[in-house]
């Protein structure tokens, strides 16, 4: 396992009605920017990579600590992209790059980990995971997208291998594990098979995990999401838990399940990832009032 190149350790406390950053570590090229207060005593935090990107060989570890009741919106400035695994040399053997994730949520604190989507270059190798583990009564909404490389360069899964893996604890009890490995020069047509992508190359997903999460609110997220593409302009075919919006040239196509306990996952496949990050935020406003009474945060980069 390659050495690791950059990483991030935080911890947060709450202080009366406010949360605050008690404890930080970074090491180059990853830092926190700054951390604003947002509205209703929540924290925002910004982590900036000052590095052209996860390079060849890279390992990145971000390891997020939340205590009681802590309040906490994590996201970072821009796209994480993610270079080709070997130099410029053709002959080098490939140096696949990774990261791990670590987020520790405290009793009845309330964590929403939006990052920016990934971008895959033309030869890039990244395994990923991520470990979530949540103490009782504590809330996560956490987003991920993939990009199957720069399209607009001609870069449609020129990428060597993705493999992500994201694995959630609830009071000690496995509530969730997804395993996901894409190499597509081995997988081939595969991809265009029944359960592959089709003729869809992004994707994203926005999992919400809370006790308070039932059968009732899948539903009027559902019938949420289906009213915007109405409104949008969007038909939609759909079942009792999916739908699909067609839009030239950009069809979306989305569904939501209800995870083991206390969760469900949305997720989006498209054409065109701001499309995929415009439903998967109008579906996090709605979470974070339905559900959780609290306002609509429009966050600034």
């Amino acid at each position: 396992m390659p050495n690791v190149t950059g990483c991030v350790t935080a911890s947060f406390t709450a202080a009366g009605e406010q949360t605050r950053l008690s404890g930080r570590y970074h090491a180059y090229p990853l830092k926190i920017a700054k951390a604003f207060p947002f509205p209703e005593g929540q924290l925002g935090v910004y982590v900036m990579d000052a590095s052209p990107g996860v390079m060849a060989g890279d390992r990145y570890v971000l390891d997020w600590t939340f205590g009681e009741q802590t309040d906490v919106y994590i996201t970072n400035q821009s796209y994480t992209k993610v270079h080709p695994a070997r130099d410029s040399d053709a002959g080098a053997a490939a140096r696949p790059s990774s990261q791990e994730q670590r987020l520790t949520l405290g009793r009845d604190s309330y964590v929403e980990y939006m990052p920016e989507p990934l971008m895959l270059y033309k030869d890039a190798v990244f395994y990923s995971a991520t470990d979530i583990r949540m103490d009782a009564g504590s809330v996560l909404i956490y987003a991920d997208a993939v990009c199957p490389g720069r399209t607009y360069r001609g870069e449609l899964f020129q990428y060597g291998l993705y493999q992500n893996r994201l694995t959630v604890t609830y009071d000690g009890e496995l509530i969730y594990c997804a395993k996901q490995r894409i190499q597509p020069a081995a997988q081939g047509l595969r991809l265009n098979a029944i359960g592959g992508w089709a003729e869809h190359t992004h994707a994203g997903s926005l999992c919400v995990f809370s006790d308070r999460v039932d059968a009732a609110f899948i539903e009027a997220l559902k019938d949420f999401l289906e009213e915007r593409n109405k409104e949008h302009d969007s038909p939609l075919r759909n079942n009792m838990t999916a739908g699909q919006a067609s839009r030239p040239g950009a069809p979306l196509y989305f569904g939501i399940s209800r995870t083991y306990k206390y969760g469900l996952v949305l997720s989006v496949i498209g054409s065109k990832m701001y499309e995929i990050q415009e439903l998967m935020t109008a579906a996090w406003q709605f979470t974070r009032q339905r559900l959780f009474a609290k306002p609509v945060l429009n966050v600034r980069k």
